[in-house]
């Protein structure tokens, strides 16, 4: 996505300058306007290559090829974080469901899943519907 994003920005960017060259283009000589489309080439390829630069650099943290002990250990317990994470969320939405103010609504989510479902069957019975 970083790339597709460098890449509309690069452009926006080239088309601004174009926009504003474009009304003082007329007060350049030839070898002006040659120097500035240099610089505007130059200009965007350099955005380009930086944001590939930057999205490695952002990517680096877990890049398996950039290593070190220390770096292995932060990785285990950024991994143990998650997990725990994962597992508090988990047991937070059981919890909260639990709740007798939700648990009334999961009775009546059923119901209404059930009224669906007879209500599906009673249209089969006249019509094919498409499941």
């Amino acid at each position: 996505m970083r790339p597709v994003f460098v890449c509309v920005c690069a452009l926006a960017a080239l088309s601004a300058v174009n926009a504003v060259a474009t009304k003082s283009i007329g007060d350049l000589t030839e070898a002006e306007r040659k120097q500035v489309n240099e610089w505007m080439a130059e200009r965007v390829s350099t955005m380009i290559s930086a944001g590939k630069l930057e999205s490695e650099l952002e990517g680096a943290w877990v890049n398996a090829k950039y290593t070190s002990p220390e770096i292995e250990a932060l990785r285990k317990t950024y991994r143990e974080l998650q997990r725990q994470l994962v597992k508090t969320e988990q047991d937070l939405r059981q919890k909260v469901v639990e709740l007798p103010a939700l648990r009334e609504k999961q009775q009546k989510l059923k119901e209404l899943q059930a009224r669906v479902k007879e209500l599906t069957d009673k249209v089969e019975e006249k019509v094919s519907l498409p499941k």
